[in-house]
């Protein structure tokens, strides 16, 4: 009777499954390509500010064709998201904006580009930044084309991934 006994316990621990646990740590980060565009105005002047301040950022490719920015990041038509990352010595840059006499404001935008905006060219695709600026000085509204810089947008990495067992394992 004890030998009995003895053999079912024996027989109950061999029928014990073993316990898995699969545990997957990962870290990912992406990043997305942005550009800051910074204008400096200096009023060397000793008297009279420049007032009613519009700049307009535009975006151009290679050949000269506008591309569409916008400071909606839910445009679906915009190749390009732009805002204004800070100001310095000037309250505003859409037409009311102010640079007193003997200062100079600095202004800085971010651009960050599309998903779609450099294609499929691993190179990337180059664009033209410039600006138009506008100012009033005393009576007289003068209007000025800031020349381009050039920046080349990287596409964007496509990431995949995938998870596998080399066993399927049934119960």
């Amino acid at each position: 009777l004890f030998l009995v006994a003895n053999s079912s316990l024996a027989f109950a621990q061999e029928t014990i499954c073993a316990r898995v646990k699969i545990e997957i740590k990962q870290e990912l980060t992406l990043e997305r390509q942005g550009f800051d565009a910074e204008m400096k105005i200096s009023n060397t002047l000793d008297s009279t500010s420049l007032s009613e301040v519009k700049i307009d950022v535009k975006v151009t490719d290679e050949l000269g064709v506008a591309i569409p920015v916008s400071f909606d990041a839910n445009d679906t038509n915009a190749k390009f998201f732009i805002r204004i990352a800070s100001k310095e010595n000037i309250s505003d840059v859409s037409g009311t904006g102010v640079v007193s006499p003997k200062t100079t404001a600095i202004i800085n935008w971010l651009l960050i580009p599309a998903p779609s905006a450099a294609g499929n060219n691993p190179l990337g695709k180059k664009f033209l930044v410039g600006a138009t600026l506008q100012y009033k000085f005393g009576s007289e509204t003068h209007v000025l084309d800031v020349s381009p810089g050039v920046i080349t947008v990287k596409p964007l990495p496509v990431i995949s991934r995938e998870y596998f067992l080399t066993k399927h394992f049934l119960s």
